[in-house]
């Protein structure tokens, strides 16, 4: 297993406020709808995406395993530590020293899926050191 997630930052609870505007209407995915440049309010990008800074962690991605859960290389995650991981959820693992990204599923045994058929779920027996760090509560990408 490759490493797929490295440790980045913590996120700082004394962060700028970083405020956009934001229009209440959303936006069609398919037939274009104006909203006509009506601004309806202010989103704190911070707020937003961290509601525990003293928990949330960023890590960014490599490799392809989680590429049909829309995670891809380069793209960054956040992951709060003070949530508790719940079956079906995408989580950063630290496994045998590695740290991976992977869809937790708690059956017997419980194991890590990835969301790439080209790979392999990792199984998680009783010799495996395995710590989830957390469940991954947002995604960040970068286009330009």
């Amino acid at each position: 297993m490759s490493n797929e997630v490295s440790p980045f930052a913590k996120a700082s609870s004394d962060s700028i406020k970083v405020e956009l505007p934001v229009a209440t209407e959303s936006i069609q995915a398919g037939f274009p709808a104006p909203n006509g440049g009506y601004i309806d309010g202010k989103l704190d990008v911070n707020e937003f995406l961290i509601s525990s800074p003293h928990s949330t962690y960023i890590y960014k991605v490599s490799g392809e395993s989680m590429i049909d859960a829309g995670i891809m290389p380069g793209d960054y995650v956040l992951v709060d530590s003070s949530i508790e991981p719940s079956n079906g959820d995408v989580v950063v693992a630290l496994v045998d020293g590695e740290y991976t990204i992977k869809e937790l599923v708690l059956s017997n045994p419980p194991k890590l899926v990835p969301r790439n058929s080209e790979y392999a779920p990792v199984q998680i027996t009783e010799n495996s050191l395995v710590t989830i760090i957390g469940p991954v509560i947002s995604v960040v990408r970068k286009y330009h």
